[in-house]
């Protein structure tokens, strides 16, 4: 697959910028980027000294600052505050729909970014333990109803080398699995 397959598919799916008026903002980027023609994802798994979310599998981002232009500056900056990646405002290519978090009162903008190559990580490990460089499309073929957190609602979780995604990250990676899935790609 290559990345103008994936953007043809993505695109007509995404939007721009939402006003987003419910709990404490936040930002993410969900950064895909290639390898030998497969697409992958970024993903962190947040430090266990954290307040909010520790532990836990997630999209680089963080919380809205009043110094923000606006929820993309938010993502770019905790980005690279967190593993030291700069994204540039041209390799974001749309949003998708925003999600509220399960255990705490964050709603979240995932902003998709398209990139051609990921070099030179820096991970804080005053906030991140580890990132998680996984093929999209194997990570996506894993979903399967999250018994565990069923008292939410309807809610799913992927999994991948032992990893469990759940909750807002998971339900950001349904709504991508639900665009390809839509189109045949899995």
């Amino acid at each position: 697959m290559e990345s103008s397959q994936l953007l043809e598919v993505l695109r007509p799916c995404l939007t721009k910028e939402q006003e987003l008026e419910e709990g404490v903002l936040a930002a993410v980027l969900v950064i895909i980027h290639f390898h030998d023609g497969r697409p992958y994802i970024l993903l962190t798994k947040r430090s266990g000294k954290l307040k909010n979310h520790a532990g836990e599998v997630s999209c680089p981002g963080g919380t809205h600052s009043a110094s923000d232009k606006d929820l993309m500056q938010t993502a770019i900056r905790e980005t690279r505050e967190e593993i030291g990646l700069k994204i540039s405002k041209d390799d974001i290519i749309g949003t998708l729909r925003g999600v509220h978090t399960l255990t705490s009162n964050f709603t979240i903008l995932p902003f998709i970014a398209i990139v051609d190559k990921i070099e030179n990580l820096r991970p804080d490990s005053k906030e991140i333990d580890e990132v998680i460089d996984t093929p999209l499309l194997d990570l996506l073929k894993t979903i399967q109803p999250d018994t565990e957190h069923a008292s939410f609602g309807v809610v799913y979780k992927f999994e991948y080398k032992g990893r469990i995604v759940w909750g807002a990250t998971a339900r950001i990676l349904k709504q991508i699995y639900d665009i390809l899935h839509q189109c045949g790609m899995i």
